[in-house]
């Protein structure tokens, strides 16, 4: 009787290739080349039948190459016959797991059926006892060499792309598709929480707020607010620019499609969209009143100017400036790193600054990118310092494009009532669970 796990040399012509895992071989001739200059580092992993011929669990490439050069015995690894048909697979699978030039996908997938494998053969572990009988995540980190940690990512991962692949199908690393799933679990948590948060009585302030931040299109909302109503008015508008560089249509340019999750507007309709969203905004305005309006410098500072005056109102061109403490830039080579944002301050009638004498120039830190929920959110600090410098506590504020709602919080801080609106639920999602924990 062979004892399990004993390494013997082997006929080549009496081990049988039978129903592989491995469906592509690769580059063979690299792979001939290689072993011709290292030699056979790793035993093959064979199980005896009864015959005196041997069944091939893994090293199918190795094999193929050594009977091709004629090689007449080879060392193996030998497995005893009563191996179940899951073990004969976890085997050959935990082999592949260190084989050749897996895609990320297929990696995940290989230790998801490892593990679940070893699973079926050994039952699910309950206990995290050390000695505790079954097969858990630990198991399956030690059997292929990597830690739990990665281990449970892998399986996640694998799980989430069979739900949804349409997710994934743009990803191309590893990198990526870790990107993708983190955002599943917190838009996944962040549901469970609505869910909790919706069967809960929340205080008045916090539902004041939640009711501030109304899920609706701009311009259908605005319609439904007085005129004459507003004391002071921030807008961040769509900037009608490539934000990330990708996604390039066929003008070279991103197209961009208002409605989606960050909302943007085509380029030639931006003149346009800015025009409406200035008239309405003077037209619910009080008498005295300010407006601010982030805005893009290149290509766009001449176009808000020219709008700003043509609604109605009086501005400058020396703009209130957002500075960051550093700077970004994704051409290096030709541009210096931009460190600050700008914003037109304008104002309708005669209305008194708050702060009079207040420098043009806000020094705050940016939201981490880690904590952002919206690509061009801006530190509430920042939006209270801004708020309180224009106008006093009681005003009422509109925020037509309210992205993360962080202008809602610091109205609240200030004493101010705010009001905006938002087509993203994502995003007003975000901010209930960010209100409800306050």
């Amino acid at each position: 009787m062979i004892n399990v796990g004993e390494v013997a040399m082997i006929a080549t012509d009496c081990i049988n290739v039978g129903e592989r895992a491995r469906g592509e071989m690769g580059d063979l001739e690299e792979f001939e080349s290689n072993m011709k200059q290292r030699g056979l580092i790793s035993p093959l992993a064979v199980k005896s039948n009864t015959d005196g011929t041997y069944e091939l669990l893994a090293g199918e490439r190795r094999f193929r190459v050594l009977s091709k050069n004629n090689v007449e015995v080879i060392p193996c690894r030998i497995f005893d016959s009563n191996l179940s048909d899951f073990e004969m697979k976890s085997i050959e699978l935990a082999e592949n797991f260190y084989r050749k030039d897996f895609e990320y996908y297929e990696q995940d997938s290989l230790v998801e059926e490892i593990h679940n494998l070893q699973q079926k053969i050994h039952g699910e572990k309950i206990s995290t006892s050390p000695d505790a009988p079954g097969w858990g995540l630990k198991d399956t980190a030690n059997m292929v060499g990597k830690d739990k940690s990665t281990i449970s990512y892998s399986i996640k991962r694998a799980k989430a792309r069979e739900a949804f692949p349409e997710l994934f199908s743009k990803c191309k690393t590893q990198q990526d598709a870790s990107k993708v799933l983190k955002k599943l679990d917190e838009e996944i948590i962040r549901e469970v929480l609505i869910s909790k948060i919706d069967m809960k009585k929340v205080n008045s302030n916090v539902q004041q707020l939640v009711n501030s931040f109304i899920q609706k299109d701009f311009f259908e909302g605005i319609k439904e607010c007085p005129d004459e109503y507003f004391n002071l008015v921030e807008i961040d508008p769509p900037y009608a620019i490539n934000l990330d560089g990708s996604d390039k249509g066929s003008s070279g340019k991103k197209d961009y499609v208002y409605g989606e999750s960050y909302n943007e507007v085509a380029v030639s309709d931006y003149q346009l969209f800015i025009r409406s969203v200035f008239t309405s905004c003077y037209q619910k305005m009080t008498e005295h009143s300010w407006l601010l309006c982030w805005f893009a410098p290149e290509p766009w500072f001449e176009t808000i100017y020219v709008e700003l005056i043509n609604a109605g109102f009086s501005t400058t061109r020396m703009c209130g400036i957002w500075t960051k403490g550093y700077g970004q830039s994704k051409r290096p080579e030709i541009h210096l790193a931009n460190s600050y944002e700008m914003f037109f301050y304008a104002w309708k009638g005669r209305p008194a600054m708050a702060k009079a004498g207040k420098t043009n120039t806000f020094d705050f830190k940016p939201v981490p990118a880690q904590y952002k929920v919206h690509p061009t959110e801006r530190p509430v600090e920042l939006t209270t310092e801004i708020y309180s410098t224009f106008t006093w506590p009681g005003s009422r504020v509109l925020i037509p494009f309210l992205g993360s709602g962080n202008g809602l919080l610091s109205c609240n801080e200030l004493g101010m009532t705010g009001l905006g609106f938002e087509l993203s639920k994502a995003y007003r999602d975000s901010f209930l669970v960010k209100t409800y924990k306050m």
